[in-house]
């Protein structure tokens, strides 16, 4: 009788556990757990999400976080720029452009002024300490480099690589009109300086190397190399470039490098750099017909192709755009294209918060 006891009880513990597999495995209308859906099935959902719902939905489980961070930049790349506003004390505001916001807390913000942004990461400046602080909203991740002297804050232009030579971070930084480029190596405590000839208008990092403008009669790019030593190298090109030289900064598309005068906001002109030709040359209407051009008041801009977005909302009213007068040679506000320039204080591009430049 015992025996018989023990076996039924023994039966009855393998009849509940099974039960248990099957309610964790199926809930009462027989249909999976959303943890068990197809990674096919789940890109779809999540490439339908915004960008602070994706945010979520890598923090449900495991598994959808891993997921999310293998995808995370098919992700990014897919979405529009958001506006972005930044408070002195601490607080971040994206904005995109379906009107959602999402306000965050920005770590190292407090007695520190936001000079600028690059590859996602807000470049914070102290006040005091005179050293940066680089903060990613996104993915969180902080980097820290020494004091440096800074004449003025508005005036900022710096670029974040990554030395593959080095197999660290590399802060590159000047200011407008400076004679200098300046570079820190992460961790290494110190500011190395490249002289440059003529003064510095704006740097950018494109395709693995790090350009400059330098203002000249007209103004001339240069490249900058660390190895075998850091020097800047003037670029000869077949023609001279017909834009005003003293407000010029780089727009890049990730395919082509421009140049734009953005003396003003009701005018605005765009040049390509060939680097297969090593000329200056017009882009043409279908060019300006295909990208949008984001200006930003502190950090540049970029060229993007809105087919590129997920989503097909088109930007509010309240983001001011521009499209190309062919018939004037210049720029003109208009709200009725789908391509043409937007203009803001600040734009954050998702598709750079996950995608810094390597350079040797």
């Amino acid at each position: 009788m015992t025996k018989t006891r023990n076996q039924n009880h023994d039966d009855g513990e393998a009849s509940s556990s099974s039960r248990k597999k099957r309610l964790k495995t199926y809930d009462n209308g027989g249909v999976g757990p959303w943890s068990h859906l197809s990674n096919d099935v789940l890109f779809l959902v999540m490439m339908q999400l915004g960008i602070f719902d994706f945010l979520s939905f890598s923090r449900v489980c495991k598994s959808w976080r891993s997921f999310a961070l293998c995808n995370r930049k098919s992700f990014m790349a897919s979405k529009p720029p958001m506006s972005m506003l930044l408070s002195s004390h601490g607080f971040c505001c994206l904005e995109d452009f379906e009107g959602r916001k999402l306000k965050t807390i920005i770590p190292h913000c407090v007695g520190r002024k936001c000079v600028g942004l690059t590859c996602g990461y807000l470049i914070l400046f102290g006040r005091k300490t005179k050293d940066f602080w680089l903060v990613n909203p996104i993915t969180r991740h902080e980097l820290n480099f020494p004091a440096f002297c800074l004449p003025n804050l508005y005036i900022v232009k710096a670029t974040l690589v990554f030395s593959s030579s080095l197999n660290d971070w590399v802060f590159v930084v000047s200011h407008k009109n400076s004679f200098n480029l300046w570079f820190s190596v992460s961790g290494k405590g110190a500011w190395n300086h490249i002289p440059s000839s003529y003064p510095i208008l704006d740097l950018h990092t494109f395709k693995g190397k790090v350009y400059t403008i330098n203002k000249n009669n007209k103004y001339r790019v240069c490249e900058m190399t660390l190895n075998p030593e850091p020097k800047l190298t003037f670029l000869e090109m077949k023609n001279i470039s017909k834009l005003y030289v003293s407000h010029l900064v780089f727009i890049s598309s990730g395919e082509n490098l421009y140049v734009m005068d953005q003396s003003s906001q009701d005018s605005c002109n765009v040049e390509e750099l060939d680097f297969g030709k090593m000329e200056w040359v017009l882009p043409e209407k279908k060019t300006i017909e295909e990208y949008a051009f984001f200006l930003s008041t502190w950090n540049g801009g970029a060229a993007i192709k809105p087919e590129s977005w997920a989503s097909a909302a088109q930007p509010p009213s309240k983001y001011k755009r521009y499209s190309y007068d062919y018939e004037c040679m210049r720029y003109i506000t208009d709200e009725s294209q789908k391509g043409g320039f937007f203009g803001a204080n600040m734009w954050y591009f998702p598709h750079e918060c996950v995608n810094v430049d390597h350079i040797n």
